[in-house]
């Protein structure tokens, strides 16, 4: 049985098998705002984009960071707020990291 962070590690990251952080992060941007998000900052320094969606009741804030593991694979790491709150729902994740994969061309491993 998985523990409450192997759970959550699992909903909210990705594991790609490229190095190619730029484009990684690109297609992160990109799938946002295809999304419905305003880019609110982009890093590509520090591998991370920062994201809002305002509907009329409520505020979706997403942040996502790109960073290396081991020498040939990208961790994708996505944390959503709903208004303050963290989300704890997985569709949110899901309906981030299923166009990204597309985009990608790659498949994704869920995070460890």
């Amino acid at each position: 049985m998985l523990g409450p962070v192997t759970r959550v590690t699992n909903r909210t990251s990705r594991i790609f098998d490229t190095t190619n952080r730029e484009k990684v992060l690109r297609a992160a941007i990109t799938t946002l705002q295809d999304l419905g998000f305003v880019i609110d900052r982009a890093d590509a320094t520090l591998g991370a984009v920062s994201a809002t969606k305002v509907h009329r009741q409520y505020r979706l804030k997403i942040t996502v960071s790109v960073r290396p593991r081991g020498n040939t694979q990208l961790t994708v790491r996505a944390n959503a707020q709903f208004n303050v709150s963290p989300v704890d729902d997985p569709k949110p994740y899901q309906d981030f990291f299923a166009p990204l994969e597309r985009s990608l061309f790659l498949t994704a491993h869920l995070g460890e």
